[in-house]
């Protein structure tokens, strides 16, 4: 069943995804220069280095109240007008520091523009797939998604990583991609509908009501904590290797590398996974990524942190890509642009105020400071998130329809 929606994706709405899958690409393509920073360093070392770390991170902060504001947007203007807008500020964002490449201050407005583009096309990627597939076939989308951001971001920081042996901001070339992408998306891209207006004359509160409905709610509260307990195997897996005196930095890269594998392998199988466990997908990522914390917290042997480190590849790629099809799911097609907006805005949060959350819980529970005990504490709320999911789909959302079309 999953093999013809994947073949009739291609055959019937191969023009649509292509654009889309490509500029998708882009839409965190600014994480791949993290190369060229030293570079930048040593051409302006008037400049401390939180202002040198501030050129990466620019962009994501502008992001974060963009993406929300292309919900907004999606109700007066085309997604397809506001995807050219976003190639546009990101084509003229990666030319400026090429053209003026003296001055700090260009590399920031450069940030801004690119910041600006991604802030849109995270939004608006997800929202288009929404609002073009349907069903399973948008679940198996949503994991074409997953692959090619991962494998964009793979190949861009080759790219950049060799474009800046030449200088630091010919790295910046790179943008020069999104111009023939903004052709393809301008040619092949439908002009979509509007989505519905949520304010305003004529239409009063009714459009917020049927944005905040159960669902959608809980489905918020779900991505804030899915952000901050994701986010702790990050924050806390170099730490934990030195606690148990697992070796040095290689150990962490060793114990990482598959990371973005599995995401990827999961996201080219996503369509056949959600087929398979329907309204349970999501509670399989939490499960499994609760083992991997599991595994991670009680390894006593390199080999075991390793497998912890793949299996986690894998509950990622899972809640990744199944967190944003469920959100979709729980609003008319009509309100997905604001309704993923704001979702993923509350997973940015949580993955921001994930430190303070994590540590304050451990040393409650476990009065502990390690590495280790966070991992703990990452379980613990993967099991009880897993614990009231289960619930919820199996006796308050019975009438559920996903994975069944």
């Amino acid at each position: 069943m999953n093999e013809k929606i994947e073949s009739n994706i291609f055959k019937e709405k191969g023009t649509i995804l292509i654009p889309l899958l490509l500029f998708i690409i882009f839409q965190s393509a600014f994480n791949a220069f993290s190369p060229i920073l030293s570079q930048i360093a040593e051409r302006f070392p008037g400049a401390s280095t939180t202002t040198i770390q501030m050129v990466l991170s620019f962009p994501s902060l502008v992001s974060i109240p963009v993406s929300i504001s292309a919900g907004l947007l999606a109700s007066y203007i085309h997604k397809k007008r506001l995807v050219q807008f976003a190639l546009v500020a990101m084509l003229f964002g990666g030319m400026l520091p090429i053209l003026i490449h003296s001055s700090i201050i260009a590399l920031f407005v450069s940030s801004g523009l690119i910041g600006l583009g991604q802030g849109l096309l995270i939004s608006l990627s997800n929202a288009l797939i929404a609002e073009h597939f349907d069903g399973n076939e948008r679940g198996t989308v949503f994991g074409f998604k997953q692959v090619a951001n991962s494998v964009g971001i793979a190949a861009l920081t080759v790219i950049i990583g060799y474009l800046g042996t030449i200088t630091w901001y010919s790295a910046y070339w790179v943008y020069l991609l999104v111009a023939p992408i903004f052709i393809l998306v301008s040619k092949y891209l439908p002009l979509g509908k509007l989505d519905e207006k949520l304010v305003g004359k004529g239409v009063g509160l009714d459009g917020i009501k049927k944005l905040v409905n159960p669902s959608f709610i809980y489905m918020c509260i779900l991505c804030f904590f899915m952000g901050a307990l994701l986010f702790t195997f990050y924050a806390n897996i170099a730490m934990m290797v030195t606690e148990k005196g697992f070796g040095d930095s290689s150990a962490v890269g060793q114990i990482t590398a598959l990371n973005s594998l599995m995401t990827i392998l999961v996201g080219l199988i996503f369509g056949f996974i959600l087929k398979g466990f329907k309204k349970y997908t999501l509670s399989l990522a939490m499960l499994v990524l609760c083992i991997t914390f599991l595994i991670l917290a009680f390894s006593n042997k390199f080999q075991f942190a390793v497998l912890g480190g793949i299996v986690f590849g894998i509950g990622a790629g899972l809640q990744q890509a199944g967190s944003i099809y469920y959100v979709s799911e729980s609003v008319s097609k009509n309100l997905n642009t604001l309704a993923i907006a704001i979702a993923l805005a509350l997973i940015s949060l949580g993955v921001t105020f994930s430190p303070a959350i994590i540590n304050s819980i451990k040393v409650t529970i476990f009065g502990s400071t390690t590495a280790t005990s966070s991992m703990m504490v990452a379980a613990l709320g993967y099991g009880t998130m897993l614990i009231v999911e289960v619930v919820r789909e199996t006796f308050f959302n019975k009438d559920s329809m996903i994975g069944k079309s």
